[in-house]
């Protein structure tokens, strides 16, 4: 029997919800308060925990490997993103100090690290040990750890690919905005799911359940507002691409639970946003 405990909607508390997809004896549901996706019922949190810090799951998801490598093509990319987004800050060419949450391997901070003006402060927090170690063996300042109240106050945040991870974003939220100077910003990349109609509209496989949570456009909004944030910026990316389709046949081949389809027909967008926060 599985070590699971049952839980409202995390973005709006409501209890009602009908199944929306399953995979590897897990179950994605649809709250019907807000149209969030989530996991229900969800590993325990000691259980979640572990596998965060692990980067494996137990018995319950198959053993679930979710460590990952470093890849060296996503700086390239971020600086690319983070040159275009925060371009006022840049020609500014003041100082600034920025936290990466949830750094993995440092790939985020080694891109910011390369365009932000001179003598800033560029650091990360990434609860899995192997994972910071690897950025701070390329001299990059991440910490073994997350995020904490008393961490110093930063100017600017950052959480990519984070959101599906953290099972009570609310609470997530409230911790960011302790570390943030008054108006300090945030940059918020994850996937648009709740905005999809049906599991087989989403191309690939949903990762349960190491991702417990899954939004859209409407409930990013929502926690982000609660939070005190006003988005100023946002940017809207498809992803399945030829190339993304040749990974999920490979990934299908090899006994993953993907869904397959063809390119260019999905609606699911990976979300980038820029908010200030004024409250």
């Amino acid at each position: 029997m599985k070590a699971v405990e049952q839980v409202p909607c995390p973005c709006c508390g409501s209890e009602d919800f009908s199944p929306w997809a399953d995979e590897l004896g897990f179950f994605a549901v649809r709250c019907h308060g807000c149209a969030l996706i989530y996991v229900n019922p969800r590993p325990l949190t000691a259980q979640i925990d572990s596998a965060v810090r692990t980067g494996v799951h137990g018995e319950d998801a198959t053993y679930l490997d979710v460590r990952t490598r470093r890849v060296s093509a996503k700086i390239d990319l971020y600086r690319t993103v983070f040159d275009k987004m925060f371009v006022d800050v840049w020609r500014g060419g003041k100082p600034i100090s920025w936290l990466d949450i949830g750094a993995g391997n440092g790939e985020i901070v080694e891109a910011i690290s390369a365009i932000a003006p001179a003598g800033s402060q560029i650091g990360g927090v990434e609860p899995m040990e192997a994972k910071a170690a690897r950025a701070r063996a390329r001299g990059l300042k991440v910490v073994t750890s997350y995020l904490a109240p008393d961490h110093p106050k930063v100017d600017f945040v950052s959480i990519v690919d984070v959101f599906s991870h953290v099972p009570e974003f609310h609470d997530f939220l409230a911790t960011v905005r302790s570390v943030l100077n008054p108006h300090g910003e945030l940059f918020l990349e994850t996937g648009n799911l709740a905005d999809l109609d049906q599991r087989d509209d989403f191309p690939g496989e949903l990762g349960l359940p190491d991702h417990l949570v899954f939004a859209g456009e409407k409930q990013i909004g929502m926690y982000l507002s609660r939070a005190g944030f006003e988005i100023v910026a946002i940017q809207r990316v498809r992803v399945d691409d030829i190339i993304y389709f040749a990974k999920s046949m490979v990934k299908r081949m090899l006994g993953r639970p993907c869904t397959i389809r063809l390119p260019y027909t999905s609606k699911y967008r990976q979300i980038r946003l820029r908010a200030r926060l004024v409250a």
